[in-house]
């Protein structure tokens, strides 16, 4: 992919994260902040842009069941007579 195609996308994906901040539908932001962009490139880019939230929010979730699992586990050591 050329650097020109990485420059547009990353353009088009800063202005559909803006628009869904503000709870404006982001394709429809991108498509009149670039007219005559079609549709399949628009929707390329949210999905990507979708796809890096999901993928945060799945890094969050592990995180937490991470967390969660050792702070478990250090309860039930304490309990178990492993603690201090």
């Amino acid at each position: 992919m050329s650097t020109a195609r990485k420059q547009v996308e990353a353009a088009i994906i800063q202005i559909i994260a803006d628009a869904e901040a503000q709870g404006v539908d982001g394709v429809l932001a991108a498509h009149r902040a670039f007219p005559g962009t079609p549709d399949t490139v628009l929707w390329g880019c949210w999905s990507q842009w979708d796809g890096e939230r999901t993928e945060a929010w799945w890094q969050t979730v592990e995180r937490s069941i991470d967390g969660e699992i050792i702070r478990n586990a250090v309860v039930a050591a304490h309990k178990d007579g492993g603690g201090a």
